[in-house]
């Protein structure tokens, strides 16, 4: 953490004429101490640091050492800065700073202004609107030993199935549809496994070290398992629940019928969040087809009036 805030630092003081250490400590979440004996790392290290006394006084770097910036172009530095912003509820804040800081010591200083504005056009807000604090904890248990490559030892409640304790190291973090997954190859099953972070509980990071492996991108354990599953159900459901459908599928699929209806045939798979869609859309949508499907929606609709009465 150190190297990492030393070179963050490093690059601050290379975008700015002068910055004080005081600016310093409440960026990087340090004592201003802290600072100082950073800045006595950097000297040591042969960076031309010079510090200034009196009120407009800090910390700055001799002019003449400041690196060119024609790495990046601008578009360049745009993107990476929007992809870091999208991705920051999930980033610990003075991690987060730290890696603003570097990438923003690669803009030209004639050049910043129109950057950050445009760094900030596209904003992509993948966290949910309300985050359970287990998952947050969790998360930062996890990102731990990614980073460390230390095994974890987890309680994982399957979604059939019992309790039991696992041993696995930690390859991935997956955020799918408003859910963390974990890809972590399992010590018991000797094999890549998908843990979902909403059934781990009292996650515990282990001292022992692991070489990390080989192992496919993205959820792909779930491409194979959501075709076998994916049917087609025929829904008639009210005009105003269109912008709801095209969340599910294209427009294509759609016949808007002469009552004002709308007639759908919309991928669909069978599972709790399946049903969920189909009755989060009230009274206002029928399901048409397959009969077994309506019947299942007809018997959970049952099932929900029985709570009621």
């Amino acid at each position: 953490m150190k190297l990492q805030r030393l070179i963050a630092i490093l690059t601050v003081l290379l975008q700015k004429d002068r910055v004080s250490a005081t600016t310093l400590a409440e960026k990087f979440e340090v004592s201003v101490r802290t600072i100082y004996r950073d800045i006595e790392a950097l000297e040591s290290a042969g960076i031309p640091i010079v510090t200034h006394t009196g009120v407009n006084g800090g910390i700055s770097i001799i002019e003449q050492c400041k690196i060119d910036k024609k790495l990046f172009t601008d578009q360049d530095i745009s993107t990476l800065l929007t992809s870091l912003y999208s991705v920051s509820g999930s980033i610990p804040e003075a991690k987060l700073n730290q890696t603003l800081e570097k990438i923003k010591g690669l803009i030209p200083r004639e050049h910043g202004r129109t950057i950050e504005v445009t760094s900030k056009q596209l904003y992509i807000d993948m966290t949910p609107w309300s985050n359970h604090p287990r998952i947050s904890e969790a998360l930062k248990q996890v990102q731990k030993s990614l980073e460390e490559s230390k095994l974890i030892q987890f309680s994982y409640t399957p979604r059939h199935g019992e309790t039991a304790t696992r041993i696995a190291q930690p390859h991935q973090l997956v955020l799918k549809e408003n859910n963390w997954y974990l890809r972590a190859f399992c010590l018991e099953r000797q094999d890549f496994r998908i843990f979902k972070l909403r059934r781990m509980e009292n996650i515990l990071v282990l001292p022992q070290k692991f070489e990390p492996r080989e192992f496919a991108d993205g959820m792909t354990d779930f491409k194979d398992w959501k075709s076998d599953r994916l049917t087609v159900v025929e829904l008639v459901i009210d005009g105003s629940l269109r912008e709801r459908a095209l969340d599910y599928c294209r427009d294509e699929y759609m016949e808007d019928l002469d009552d004002g209806s709308i007639y759908i045939k919309m991928p669909f798979v069978e599972s709790e969040m399946g049903y969920s869609v189909l009755l989060g859309m009230g009274y206002q949508c029928e399901v048409i087809a397959p009969a077994h499907i309506r019947m299942e929606v007809t018997r959970r609709i049952a099932l929900m009036g029985a709570v009621y009465e």
